[in-house]
């Protein structure tokens, strides 16, 4: 029996209220990155696992703002739906169901007008700053100047900004990486702090990418098909997992300062106003029951006046933990490259990274040591993806022990439905990993934007947070597991216990594997990922850009233009 959508997310969410019990976390010393901002105790960290999740918290956060609000985007889309679907009513008018929701808005802080406002479902991105401003809150949206190179990585950012400006918004394009030698740098820090209370960092940017094939915004059910994905083509816009988190307590002023330091080089060009540097930035005091928690960046070199030199604290926070570890590594990401990509895909354009050549000889040598690795990507990342081969077989090398114990594994997340119109009546498609997670031993744990290549660790703007606390830790493992698996073909409880949750993992994965081969619907989204070499052995033909999924007669992505044609 197949899971309705609604089932899937109370599922997910359960797990993260109710996350296993653990003992105190140890010393943290090892884990902390000096250099940049400090560890900070008694933080409130809310886990917000992909978009749906994420977009549905900071609406309601910036419809509470009083006084400030304040974000950075590598890309924004003001016409953008935060929140769809029966999220935007929770029931029908006048239910119980209804009554108790207003409800919580209001205890959240939610004047009358914003609950007339969300009642009213306008809740486009535009929509709900403009209210604020209206409401006599200052916004103002830091956005990456991306580069018009004949490629849509983004949005058009004067459009975009152009629109923000129309409802009130101060929105600066930050142009800090506009220099001959920073053309393959990004400003990709995805953040955003309301009143210096709360602040929201992860992977997930308020965008869709109107011509192209992406909307954040996804529930964890990630159906191939959806109607509240948007799209301007006839089949929806590709599953899309992701996470974010929203933090309370003393590192909300790190979030804030990180901001503020970047707006001020666009103000001091003249492009800004200044009303953010006058903000007030105190450091709250810890909350109670919050946890240890370091705000941690990637700041490029010879981009910003304030770190002439850069930073690289994600980098040394991913270092330390994976040094620390002794039982487990569990990591999502877009890519994995131990090379420098540069555009395109062949290994023959690009440089080792000297950043990642040391993280992937630490994972070798933690593998070495009896840990076990396990890694999720996409399938058919927009780009790279030879580039997460060679990291891939590069770990192998290291560690071939590891690899055939089975204690190194590789997934990527697939969805299906049955479908009359698609070969063989399935309909496959590759859920996009965009999550940017990371988690050691039920006690180390980041989210944030940073990707593990040389762009994330290095030559993009980036911003994670980190904590060490067991409880957290193994909450944000056990909500993934339990998304990626989909209880209803695992016995929970097996999730809860990292080996056998591991060996569970491993064994849905295969089983998924062979479902494909069958042309039998998916248990969940895990699937082994193959490189190139793995499907050869396998005898399964895949495109080395498009992937597994893809490629297949029943998938749909690189056979979009057919699958359009021929069914629809």
């Amino acid at each position: 029996m197949t899971e309705s959508a609604e089932q899937i997310e109370t599922q997910i969410e359960t797990q993260i209220e109710t996350p296993p019990t653990s003992p105190a976390a140890p010393d943290a010393n090892i884990f902390w990155v000096p250099g940049d901002f400090p560890p900070r105790d008694g933080v409130h960290v809310d886990l917000l696992i992909d978009g749906r999740a994420a977009m549905l918290a900071m609406c309601r956060a910036f419809l509470a703002a009083q006084t400030y609000i304040l974000l950075a985007g590598w890309d924004i889309r003001a016409d953008l739906s935060m929140v769809r679907g029966s999220d935007a009513r929770m029931g029908p008018d006048g239910s119980a169901e209804q009554i108790a929701f207003l409800a919580r808005l209001r205890e959240e802080g939610l004047s009358d007008e914003s609950i007339m406002f969300w009642s009213a479902g306008q809740l486009r991105v535009k929509d709900v700053l403009g209210l604020a401003v209206r409401r006599g809150v200052k916004v103002g949206v830091l956005l990456w100047d991306s580069p018009e190179m004949g490629v849509h990585l983004t949005n058009n950012a004067k459009e975009q900004q152009a629109q923000l400006s129309e409802v009130g918004v101060d929105c600066v394009l930050d142009s800090s990486s506009r220099k001959i030698t920073h053309l393959l740098e990004a400003l990709h820090q995805k953040c955003a702090v309301v009143d210096g209370r709360i602040a929201f960092i992860g992977g997930v940017d308020l965008t869709l990418q109107a011509n192209g094939d992406y909307d954040r915004w996804d529930t964890h059910a990630h159906p191939p098909d959806s109607l509240e994905r948007g799209s301007a083509r006839e089949v929806s816009m590709h599953p899309w997992h992701d996470a974010h988190v929203r933090i309370q307590g003393p590192a909300v002023a790190d979030v804030q300062m990180n901001i503020v330091q970047r707006w001020e080089g666009c103000a001091e060009r003249g492009k800004a106003p200044n009303w953010p540097l006058e903000l007030t930035n105190a450091v709250s005091s810890p909350q109670s029951g919050g946890v240890p928690a370091q705000v941690a960046r990637t700041i490029p070199p010879d981009t910003y006046d304030f770190a002439p030199e850069g930073i690289k604290s994600i980098y040394h926070a991913y270092a330390r933990a994976v040094n620390a570890a002794q039982r487990y590594i569990y990591l999502e990401s877009q890519y994995f490259w131990p090379e420098v990509y540069r555009g395109l895909d062949s290994l023959l354009w690009g440089k080792a990274s000297e950043e990642m050549a040391v993280f992937i000889e630490a994972l070798g040598a933690a593998l070495n040591r009896g840990v076990s690795l396990a890694l999720v990507l996409p399938d058919h990342p927009n780009a790279g993806r030879k580039y997460s081969d060679a990291g891939i077989e590069r770990v192998r090398d290291i560690a071939p022990d590891a690899t055939a114990a089975g204690r190194f594994q590789v997934y990527t997340l697939g969805t299906s439905q049955q479908d009359p119109n698609a070969p063989g009546g399935i309909l496959y498609r590759p859920v996009y990993v965009h999550a940017k997670v990371g988690i050691v031993d039920d006690l180390w744990m980041t989210v944030g934007s940073a990707n593990l290549n040389n762009r994330g660790f290095v030559n993009d703007a980036e911003l994670n947070v980190t904590v060490v606390d067991r409880r957290v830790a193994s909450q944000l493992r056990v909500a993934l597991w339990t998304e990626h698996a989909q209880a209803t073909y695992l016995d929970v409880s097996a999730l809860q216990d990292v080996e056998r949750g591991m060996a569970a993992l491993r064994a849905q994965a295969q089983e998924n594997a062979g479902r494909v081969e069958r042309r039998e619907p998916l248990r969940g989204h895990l699937l082994p990922y193959l490189t190139v070499s793995d499907a050869a052995t396998r005898g399964i033909v895949i495109s080395p850009e498009h992937g597994w999924l893809d490629s297949i007669e029943g998938g749909l992505g690189a056979n979009r233009e057919e699958y359009r044609n021929r069914y629809i």
